[in-house]
């Protein structure tokens, strides 16, 4: 049997905007350990700021519903 860690089922991810150059925002969502996950760029900050928000919301949307439908987390064999 396979049993997932508390650390794995429970990751934390970070939202990181950095500016690059003049009106140029990049973004990125990142798990605890630093790897990006997803990422992007915009032109305003409020914009970098949204679309980083929103793919961190759909990865954890995404994530539950896997665990819902009996994905990774549950017990193997």
């Amino acid at each position: 049997m396979k049993f997932e860690t508390d650390e794995d089922r429970f990751a934390g991810y970070d939202v990181v905007l950095k500016q690059r150059g003049r009106g140029r925002w990049k973004w990125a969502v990142c798990t605890a350990a630093g790897e990006v996950v997803m990422s992007g760029s915009e032109c305003s900050r409020a914009g970098a700021r949204y679309k980083a928000e929103r793919a961190l919301f759909l990865l954890l949307c995404a994530s539950a519903s896997r665990a819902a439908s009996g994905g990774e987390w549950r017990a193997t064999g």
